[in-house]
């Protein structure tokens, strides 16, 4: 396989902040259409890309065990396969959101239209998935296929569950394992996989990316629920969506709890203010559930020795807590 130039100064050194930088210019280098049109597009999204969790987790996953035996050329394409599946998604989510940003920039489907931006979505599957057919473990491109399509059932689900305030905790757990948990694991697996890393060892940071994608959809919803502006620009909000999260569910059940809760639906939910006590408590409770599933993901941790790279591992956990959100 021919190796990539501007990757070679990168085996030097672990640190993975320059390796990031790299994987995003192979991410545009791998732009290769030759219509003007779609590779505007392809670019502008591109080049607004945030904060790379998912090929921060394939790199760091290919390097816990050191770079000795890791093909890195390899690892770099995977982690830049695993972010072209996320940027995918994120341009089919602004889609059925009909969402005007992006980051803090007008979305491609406000810039371009739905029908153009549906089509670059389409695009960097098509790109990812040719990125990672050419890795030497088959079996990444396997799995990357049926995560496509457990993020696809993930959306159905939400879909048919929105406005139904009878939704349960463990549906809601379903729904996000596969939109959100499943890209989070596959880019552990990714890592893992082309690190050569033991089945033990593969399976640990497979369940530690599940948890913590788990962990960090909660979070996002905790901050959309409490209305946070700073973190979330969205359109409208999951609940005018009619999207059930969990802050949303333990509110419910406290409702429950004192009054008729055939009364309600959703939408009560829009008109009327919500007790600010019970709100908080909702929150504080969702991110209780949060916060343990990611002392679950540094449990799976628990099994590696201690290196640098464990550490940086660490840190993305560790900024996934909620602890302060409540207050602000």
């Amino acid at each position: 396989m021919q190796k990539n130039p501007s990757m070679q100064p990168i085996l030097e050194s672990p640190d993975i902040e320059t390796m990031l930088e790299s994987v995003r210019k192979y991410i545009i280098s791998n732009i290769n259409t030759y219509d003007p049109t779609l590779r505007k597009m392809a670019l502008y999204f591109a080049n607004n890309q945030g904060k790379m969790l998912r090929p921060t987790l394939t790199l760091t996953c290919g390097l816990i065990g050191g770079s000795e035996n890791v093909k890195m050329d390899e690892l770099y394409m995977a982690a830049a396969g695993v972010e072209m599946l996320h940027m995918s998604a994120l341009l089919h989510d602004d889609i059925l959101d009909k969402a005007k940003t992006r980051r803090g920039q007008p979305s491609v489907n406000a810039l371009y239209g739905q029908d153009k931006a549906l089509l670059l979505g389409d695009y960097f599957y098509s790109r990812a998935l040719h990125i990672l057919s050419r890795l030497s473990h088959k079996s990444i491109l396997e799995k990357a296929i049926k995560v496509i399509a457990q993020m696809v059932e993930g959306e159905i689900k939400q879909q048919r569950q929105a406005f139904d305030i009878t939704t349960q905790i463990k549906d809601y757990l379903t729904i996000i394992s596969c939109k959100t948990a499943s890209l989070t694991s596959f880019s552990c697996f990714a890592g893992a996989r082309i690190a050569n890393l033991t089945e033990e060892q593969i399976r640990r940071l497979v369940k530690m990316g599940l948890n913590l994608g788990r962990a960090y959809q909660i979070r996002d919803d905790i901050l959309d629920f409490l209305n946070k502006e700073d973190y979330m620009k969205k359109p409208a909000s999951d609940m005018e969506q009619g999207i059930i999260t969990l802050p949303l569910i333990l509110l419910i059940k406290k409702i429950s709890n004192t009054e008729d809760l055939e009364t309600y639906d959703i939408k009560h939910f829009l008109k009327f203010p919500l007790d600010p006590l019970l709100k908080i408590d909702a929150a504080g409770e969702a991110a209780q559930y949060a916060n343990y599933l990611l002392s679950e993901a540094i449990e799976s941790l628990r099994f590696f020795p201690p290196c640098n790279i464990k550490l940086k591992l660490l840190q993305v956990l560790n900024k996934v807590l909620i602890n302060e959100i409540l207050i602000q």
